[in-house]
């Protein structure tokens, strides 16, 4: 044994019953080894999954916010003008837009979006 050149000694071959031992556990090391690797990497794929899912959709934005960003005018006062005999009922702010409903001369309810960042009118709704 304090020689560590074996070249004169073979391997003896194992008896039947502790190659069939070896045998079951080289199956059972292969089977625990893809069962982590599988399980590694639902771990690293949930994870992306979350992160990719986070993140903002460009398309679920509405189209006017990017272009409110880049023509913003200085809000310091502003006056909208609504239709002649226009009674305005309520009215709401929703980050860069206000939305103002009542009823026209005729009795019809409308409501009207302005956004503030540009000053102009967005859309004119009536509600029947």
């Amino acid at each position: 044994m304090t020689n560590p050149n074996f070249t004169d000694e073979e391997e003896k071959p194992l008896d039947p019953a502790m190659e069939k031992i070896r045998r079951k556990m080289v199956r059972l090391l292969v089977i625990s080894s893809s069962v982590i690797i599988i399980g590694l990497m639902a771990v690293v794929f949930s994870i992306v999954y979350k992160i990719d899912r986070n993140k903002p959709d460009q398309s679920r934005l509405p189209a006017t916010t990017t272009a409110t960003m880049t023509d913003v005018v200085p809000a310091a006062k502003q006056t909208i003008t609504l239709p002649e005999g226009f009674v305005l009922e309520s009215s709401s702010l929703s980050g860069n837009r206000i939305l103002m409903f009542g009823a026209d001369p005729e009795g019809r309810q409308r409501m009207f979006v302005y956004d503030i960042g540009t000053g102009k009118q967005v859309t004119e709704i009536e509600v029947k």
